[in-house]
């Protein structure tokens, strides 16, 4: 593994911040970062701090500015940005100056967005306590598509590089980059009391949908002939996803829910014979099975290990990965739950409305509580895209929905990152959910056509060295 000393000369109040940063910053490659002082300093080096003036030509300097302190000794939300680095055709917004070999600061910027410090410092949030997009700066900046943070890792390694350094990128089991398919299992079947009142009272008696005669009565016709089918759209989708994934030699996450009695939970039973069943085939496939938690649970550390127990036992084996049901997650609090439950992934960090890059990266990161400087143990396995984000927040239409996903899946790749997108057990209900089953199918064999690794959020992780 490569070695690469490193000096940081800033105030005590930022040496924190300037350590996660720095070890982020590097974090895609194969180096062992050795910490010295600044007289120190040998071969191809890094150096950050606010004195540029007596290094060596071998040392990347990169320099401090008072008002990047300011900024973090404060509690706005985000920086003002007032211009962009041109790359390609790629506009690159500038967060914080820099001086010495770079005009930014790539390790302040890095900081902003892995620790979630927008998210503490933004108070507003939906109507399911969520840090909305809308209130992101990515949205204020039009960059949600933008990985930032891997671009600033793309910049400093050429600069590195230009030093002497090697910086090898780590792999993903082999491959260069990776996809990694996950469900979350909200329900077990389509066809409850509830829905048989929503279609026949709601929909077709009441029409609170504004539908033609026609949509009406086909939509009482699919609620009544759901009485003779034997197979529940559901639960053939459960079943389905693990076949399109098998067929392309991939695995897949699936979050089970086992808990939950509110208004925004549909509890099923872990011991129904078909739930069952299917946890043991997961199990059998190689994929993996992660905790969904109820609505309530991100914000209770009592009701989480309750739920996480139960689908252990039933199981018989550790579960590791969690993902927040509704992408609920407040920062910190969730994430010092999360770890304290025995989790070591999540990937609840993806906007609920958007699809692209909530934290500015394609790549797993250590989740960070910047109040108190703490970094958990927790790794994050950020989610880029989500169906329902597409079709019902986006309001895309299939073609539409592809290709933006496509474009997506295309950056993960150029940065070596890995794609985590999510699709529910609705796929294939057409009267519900049209085109979606057709947009799991393409999206998988686009991965296939961009030759990536697709596997288990678990294996990814574990994998990536």
């Amino acid at each position: 593994m490569e070695q690469i000393q490193i000096a940081i000369d800033v105030p005590a109040e930022f040496k924190d911040k300037a350590l996660f940063g720095i070890r982020m910053l590097l974090f895609p490659f194969r180096i062992n970062a050795v910490l010295t002082d600044k007289s120190s300093l040998q071969g191809p080096s890094l150096y950050y701090g606010s004195d540029t003036s007596t290094l060596s030509p071998d040392t990347l300097n990169i320099g401090l500015v008072t008002p990047t302190l300011d900024f973090f000794a404060g509690t706005s939300p985000m920086p003002p940005v007032s211009r962009y680095l041109r790359v390609g055709e790629h506009r690159i917004p500038v967060l914080f100056e820099g001086l010495g070999d770079t005009t930014y600061d790539p390790v302040a910027t890095v900081y902003y967005f892995l620790s979630g410090w927008q998210e503490v410092h933004t108070t507003q949030r939906d109507e399911h306590g969520r840090f909305r997009f809308e209130d992101s700066i990515q949205h204020a900046l039009g960059t949600a598509d933008q990985p930032t943070v891997d671009w600033y890792r793309h910049l400093v390694a050429d600069l590195l590089r230009q030093k002497g350094c090697k910086l090898e990128r780590k792999e993903w089991s082999g491959s260069s980059w990776m996809v990694c398919p996950t469900h979350d299992i909200d329900y077990d079947k389509k066809w409850r009391p509830g829905i048989y009142k929503r279609e026949l009272f709601d929909r077709t008696l009441l029409n609170v949908n504004h539908e033609t005669a026609r949509q009406r009565i086909e939509r009482a016709a699919s609620a009544l002939g759901s009485w003779f089918q034997h197979e529940d759209p559901f639960r053939s989708a459960f079943v389905q996803m693990q076949e399109e994934v098998g067929r392309i030699g991939g695995k897949a996450t699936y979050f089970i829910k086992s808990g939950g009695r509110g208004l925004r939970d549909v509890a099923y039973s872990l011991r129904d014979p078909f739930v069952f069943q299917q946890l043991t085939e997961l199990n059998r496939r190689g994929f993996e099975i992660g905790h969904h938690p109820s609505y309530h649970a991100y914000l209770s550390p009592e009701k989480l290990h309750e739920e996480k127990g139960l689908l252990e036992s039933v199981c018989g084996f550790a579960i590791t990965s969690h993902r927040a049901h509704y992408l609920r997650y407040a920062h910190p609090a969730t994430a010092y739950q999360v770890q304290a439950s025995g989790f070591t992934v999540d990937s609840t960090l993806g906007f609920a409305t958007m699809c692209g890059f909530r934290h500015a990266t394609c790549l797993p990161f250590p989740l960070y509580d910047p109040q108190n400087e703490v970094a958990l143990e927790v790794m994050e396995m950020p989610l880029v895209c989500m169906e329902s984000a597409l079709f019902n927040r986006m309001n895309l239409g299939l073609a539409d929905a592809e290709a933006r996903t496509r474009e997506l899946m295309e950056t993960c790749a150029q940065f070596g990152g890995v794609f985590v997108a999510l699709w529910h057990n609705t796929l294939w209900d057409e009267t519900e959910f049209p085109g979606w089953g057709h947009h799991f199918v393409s999206t998988l064999s686009e991965a296939k056509k961009l030759d990536a690794a697709v596997d288990t959020l678990k294996n990814a992780v574990t994998g990536w060295k």
